[in-house]
């Protein structure tokens, strides 16, 4: 299967106004160097191309650089060298943190942290975890897209039901690109009802076998782990399941607390009928919660696409499943003390 990585986005158009605005109002005199927080590359990457725009209308020359993938040591200096040759154009560079080795980032670090007095930095970061010089150096911004307009997006342009457009949304953490992704590669248009959209069977199959243990063995697990491998072997797929599983255990825990029925996205999206499987599973709060952040902390070193390269990834996918399987294993059958 070819998974598509969608340039021509429907999320093209949306920009943070409220980094826009604040650029446009602060204008020359801000900082040179700006750290742009937040998991959407592509929201950043639109909101400082709309700025490039603006100010090309005020007869502005400008010279924009976007470094966010495959960005190799002669690249860097390259960049080092573009940045510090004389211009009067104004230079606006957007440089992705994340795809950075250590040896990248040492050698580019001064011309960061001391830009010439033409050049801004739009430095874009998925975490918070950043060099200290940096940040002592650098003007922080939220850039995050928001909710309420990609559904509202999603409604318009896919006519989406509001309920598959908060599960895609709330599941993958407004991240543009994993929406974008998903939609690419896990929805279809219905057999049954035209022009009515739905999600791929092999994703909704994967949820229905861990909500109904009982009818599944651990063989089969493994059966549908390689097949997810082979189908779907993308770090952008890998990153979609370890989501939906988050947003999954996060659903089954509230489901045990009568005053939070209507914030579970994913039972309310996927499984109609998840009343009739939850009674099988005996869950005590503190048990669960430790089990799960310990597993969850495990993964977190693989949302990193280059470190995710680097494993086999049967391996991985066959972690990923069987450690969600015995995960709810132990708490279908009861293998926790409840401590209600």
């Amino acid at each position: 299967m070819i998974l598509k990585e969608n340039s021509n986005s429907i999320f093209n158009e949306l920009y943070d106004e409220d980094f826009f605005y604040y650029f446009i109002k602060n204008f020359p005199n801000l900082n040179r160097t700006n750290i742009l927080f937040g998991n959407s590359l592509i929201y950043k990457l639109n909101t400082v191309k709309k700025i490039d725009e603006y100010l090309n209308t005020k007869n502005m020359k400008t010279e924009l650089v976007i470094m966010d993938n495959n960005v190799s040591m002669d690249k860097i200096r390259y960049l080092i060298n573009f940045v510090n040759l004389k211009s009067n154009n104004l230079k606006l560079i957007f440089l992705d943190l994340d795809i950075l080795n250590i040896y990248s980032l040492n050698s580019i670090l001064k011309t960061i942290e001391e830009p010439p007095s033409n050049v801004i930095f739009f430095l874009s970061k998925s975490n918070y975890f950043v060099l200290p010089t940096i940040l002592s150096r650098a003007s922080k911004f939220n850039v995050i897209p928001k909710t309420e307009r990609i559904i509202d997006l999603l409604i318009k342009k896919y006519h989406f039901s509001l309920n598959m457009s908060e599960f895609i949304v709330f599941g993958l953490n407004n991240s543009l690109e994993d929406i974008d992704y998903f939609i690419s590669n896990f929805t279809n248009i219905s057999k049954k009802m035209k022009n009515n959209i739905e999600i791929n069977e092999d994703f909704y199959n994967l949820f229905r076998m861990f909500l109904n243990l009982k009818d599944y063995n651990i063989n089969e697990f493994l059966d549908i782990s390689e097949m997810l491998y082979k189908k779907y072997e993308s770090f952008f797929t890998f990153k979609i399941f370890i989501k939906f599983i988050s947003l999954f255990f996060r659903d089954l825990f509230i489901s045990f607390y009568n005053d939070y029925f209507k914030q579970k996205i994913f039972f309310k999206m996927i499984f109609k009928e998840w009343e009739n499987y939850i009674v099988n599973f005996k869950i005590d709060n503190n048990s669960f919660l430790l089990k799960i952040s310990e597993f969850l902390n495990k993964l977190v070193i693989f949302n990193n696409k280059q470190i995710y390269m680097k494993f086999n990834k049967k391996i991985l996918y066959t972690f990923l499943i069987l450690n969600v399987y015995e995960i709810l294993r132990d708490f279908y059958y009861g293998n926790y003390n409840l401590n209600y």
